[in-house]
């Protein structure tokens, strides 16, 4: 590592202009590719859901795009008063001639049920010739603006569905300005310098340019939404911001100890870049371990967060470097009015005394911390997965009035009709559709249902089934389940005939019974992945098998305050099912995350034992040394996370909510108060292991022994009073 960052530092000019060439490279190519490409598709197999939709692009290939609504209301009169008619049949006719519109069913036909009981309410449906996520952007806003045309004093109309939702979705301008905003103010505090706040914050800026370019590119072969750029932006903000943070801290800890700025640059890569490196890898891995899934929103989550922070890892220990081996000790300059920045690893009497209280109270405050995360996570027992309505939609968005027009006139069903998909295998089994619609009828569960639809080969049929809830409540995922487990079955035995429930509700039903199924598999999975990584980087039993409950304790109780949040209505919010995705992207990422501090801690308490080998004393120096950092990188994370409910979309609020808790427990509880005290309950047992297994393990560490010893008064690469005695398992250069 010290040779690379020598490297990076010596040819300081060639690494900024060939970041700056990368960057803008990327960027062009991009844009040449068309930039990103947004879809909302899910993909996956084996589900009743995926095997309807096959069927209907096979039988019904004009009509099996997304089908959304133009809703209208009138008050005064009713919506059959001849001018309202004959404006509303006037828009219908127009729509039906757009680009991509392969149907509208016009409520005023003979038979149709699109007309509330008191007349207030109707609804046209439009069939678009694909489904929403290939649909281009200007197809939908033609028909938004097509209907809205038709608004009038009286007459209020609305659209909703997932092709008029796609362009609501909102960015993430705003949640990322946030952020932004939050990570400035805690780097002038912490720094005290604005030049020293600049450093994290461009570095991050860098990379998160890069690696958006390279994600416009992927977007182009995985299926990647406002959702997925959102929350990898969110997470190389964070990630980008804390990595870089802590090797300008270490920078100006070794420019106060007399270094000079190349080899403080140096140092600064070669101790705590040790840690970035293999943080930021950890969290790569963590986040690439959804592909397990095989789902591709969590694919594409996963791919695009990954290479976003591979692009903040690669940045921090290469282009920050070079910056501020130029910089030297101007990184100190434009100083904040009544800050002393402040260079020094000495250790703060506040983190001082803490280091003490905890150390004395070891024992009660680590069964305190532990009863405590394991209160917060006993929502997860009644944990309920699903998906968000357009009733969690933000109140003056179309598809919300919309939602809110069709439940008040038809009731909640109508919001999320499940799709039966009929295959007939000869025509004179035609009469079998028609047993399928009366035996679904008379489920206590349906509230209507619509006329079949056959194809023109008479191998096939269609018809809608409302439900009487609404799309996320648990009552309709009972009724997917019970059509398909004993309605349906009973209704088409000794038939031939085999009858799919899909549409979009059912699809998301699916969804959350997949990767609840795959949760903990996951899990473990992930849990494996992180102890081999810090047994071997700790060479200890004790240290990994630590991290491991704490981590899991640490998300357990983050997910349970979500849902009580989310799903509970605790804090007075609206209730649902928290989102089918957010358990195993919570777990991913705030497993990765949690880590990095984990690694920042142990190697900083590592060095002093490797120093002195005084296990109390590593302790309380390291943790007092690095606490105040971590907390620091804490308080942005928390707030770039925190930030993502002001996207206005419910499921980024659950991931928001669900991080920054995960991230402000495991910072204050965890890394501030449990680690040290379990660790010093343990005293000298924290650096066991098994001789056979020592052999065996790859010698790796974090700190190399020169840089390890860099406080005034010791020797390099020694103990305190000069000691060259080279510890046992110490990497080797």
């Amino acid at each position: 590592m010290q040779t690379f960052a020598a490297w990076s530092v010596r040819h300081r000019w060639w690494v900024i202009g060939g970041w700056v060439l990368l960057v803008v490279a990327l960027a062009v190519v991009s844009r040449a590719a068309g930039g990103a490409v947004q879809t909302n598709s899910f993909s996956f197999s084996g589900y009743d859901s995926q095997d309807a939709r096959a069927v209907l692009e096979r039988e019904f290939p004009r009509t099996a795009g997304d089908v959304d609504r133009i809703v209208f209301r009138t008050d005064p009169g009713q919506v059959t008063d001849p001018a309202v008619r004959s404006r509303m049949q006037a828009v219908f006719a127009e729509v039906a001639r757009l680009p991509h519109v392969a149907a509208v069913t016009d409520p005023y036909a003979p038979g149709g049920q699109s007309i509330s009981g008191d007349g207030h309410t109707a609804y046209a449906s439009v069939t678009f010739d694909a489904e929403a996520n290939d649909l281009p952007v200007e197809a939908i806003s033609a028909v938004i603006d097509a209907a809205g045309a038709a608004r009038a004093d009286g007459l209020q109309v609305e659209l909703g569905g997932q092709a008029i939702q796609r362009t609501e979705s909102a960015g993430p301008g705003l949640a990322t300005a946030f952020g932004l905003g939050a990570a400035v103010l805690v780097l002038l505090v912490l720094f005290g310098s604005v030049t020293a706040m600049l450093m994290p914050i461009l570095t991050a800026l860098v990379a998160i340019a890069g690696g958006m370019s390279v994600n416009a590119l992927v977007s182009h072969v995985l299926d990647v939404n406002s959702a997925t750029e959102a929350i990898a932006l969110m997470i190389a903000l964070g990630v980008g911001v804390d990595y870089s943070l802590f090797i300008v801290s270490r920078f100006r800890a070794l420019l106060a100890e007399g270094r000079d700025p190349k080899q403080a640059a140096i140092g600064s890569v070669n101790t705590s870049g040790r840690a970035v490196l293999f943080a930021g890898g950890l969290v790569v891995l963590a986040l690439l371990g959804m592909l397990l899934l095989n789902v591709s929103i969590t694919s594409g989550i996963a791919v695009l967060a990954a290479i976003e922070v591979a692009f903040t890892m690669a940045a921090a220990l290469t282009v920050l470097p070079a910056v501020l081996s130029l910089l030297g000790r101007r990184v100190d300059s434009l100083r904040v009015p009544g800050r002393r920045p402040a260079g020094s690893a000495a250790i703060s009497p506040r983190l001082d005394a803490w280091a003490r209280l905890v150390r004395r109270a070891r024992w009660p405050l680590a069964a305190g911390v532990i009863l405590v995360l394991v209160v917060l996570a006993l929502p997860m027992l009644n944990m309920r997965l699903g998906n968000d309505d357009a009733g969690a939609n933000p109140p003056s968005s179309t598809t919300r009035k919309a939602y809110d027009l069709l439940a008040e006139g038809f009731g909640p069903g109508v919001n999320g009709p499940l799709t039966l998909v009929v295959e007939l295998p000869g025509s004179s089994n035609a009469t079998a559709s028609q047993q399928v619609i009366d035996a679904v009828a008379a489920d206590e569960g349906v509230s209507s249902v619509s006329p079949a639809r056959t194809n023109p080969a008479g191998t096939a049929a269609v018809f809608q089934v409302y439900p009487t809830d609404s799309p996320q409540s648990a009552a309709t995922a009972d009724l997917v389940h019970r059509l398909r487990d004993n309605v349906l079955p009973r209704a088409v035995a000794d038939t031939g005939v085999t009858v799919h429930v899909g549409g979009p509700t059912a699809t998301f039903i699916d969804l959350a019974s997949l990767l609840g199924s795959r949760l903990v598999p996951f899990v473990a999975v992930v849990v494996a992945i992180g102890f081999l990584v810090l047994l071997v980087l700790y060479r200890s039993l004790a240290i990994p098998l630590t991290a491991a409950v704490m981590n899991l304790l640490s998300i357990g109780a983050a997910l349970g305050v979500t849902i009580a949040v989310f799903q509970f209505g605790w804090t007075g919010l609206s209730t649902g099912p928290i989102n089918f995705a957010l358990p195993v992207m919570m777990f991913a990422i705030v497993f990765g995350l949690s880590t990095d501090y984990q690694v920042f801690l142990l190697s900083r308490i590592q060095e002093e034992w490797y120093a002195h080998r005084d296990n109390t004393r590593a302790v309380h120096e390291g943790m007092g040394r690095v606490s105040g950092i971590i907390t620091g990188a804490a308080v942005i994370m928390i707030a770039v996370f925190g930030s993502f409910v002001l996207s206005g979309q419910r499921f980024l609020g659950e991931i928001g909510v669900g991080l920054a808790v995960a991230v402000a427990l495991d910072a204050f509880l965890i890394r501030f108060t449990v680690v040290p005290a379990i660790m010093f309950i343990l005293g000298d047992a924290n650096w066991w292991l098994p001789r056979r297994l020592s052999r065996r393990l790859p010698r790796v560490h974090l700190e190399p022994a020169e840089a390890a010893i860099s406080e005034p008064g010791r020797e390099p690469g020694g103990a305190p009073g000069g000691s060259t005695r080279q510890p046992e398992g110490m990497l080797e250069r």
